[in-house]
């Protein structure tokens, strides 16, 4: 059932970005037109490296569920540290972390000034989490 509202939240955020269309003017100017689906590398060293890509859409429709979830976690917070959760979820995922372990370090990331993610929050940050995984 998480999983199902997890998937329902994003796949509503995404189309609600792509309804509200991208003003990032400096994006894609080498062609002069944007690509269906842009992808965000994953940093160099870590597990998965070069070779996997997190899904730009899947990162912001993240955070736009994010944010829209969890507004005591997400104020005054930038989207970049944000997509942080998802990337280095899907690193210690990568890595063959536990789930316990990963659930221990989203309730880490997610804490933001001094308002920490209760057991449920972790729970479904997880379940928002892994759809965005490669």
């Amino acid at each position: 059932m998480k999983k199902a509202i997890a998937t329902i939240m994003i796949a509503g955020a995404a189309s609600m970005m792509c309804a509200c269309g991208n003003d990032d003017g400096d994006q894609n100017q080498g062609s002069g037109h944007a690509t269906g689906q842009e992808t965000m590398r994953m940093p160099a060293g870590t597990a998965t490296g070069d070779m996997s890509a997190v899904d730009q859409g899947k990162l912001t429709a993240f955070v736009v569920a994010f944010r829209t979830r969890y507004p005591d976690l997400s104020q005054d917070r930038d989207d970049a540290d944000i997509k942080e959760i998802v990337l280095d979820t899907c690193d210690d995922i990568a890595e063959g972390a536990s789930e316990q372990q990963v659930s221990d370090e989203i309730r880490d990331q997610a804490e933001h000034n001094g308002v920490v993610p209760t057991q449920a929050q972790v729970d479904e940050i997880y379940d928002m989490v892994t759809p965005a995984c490669p």
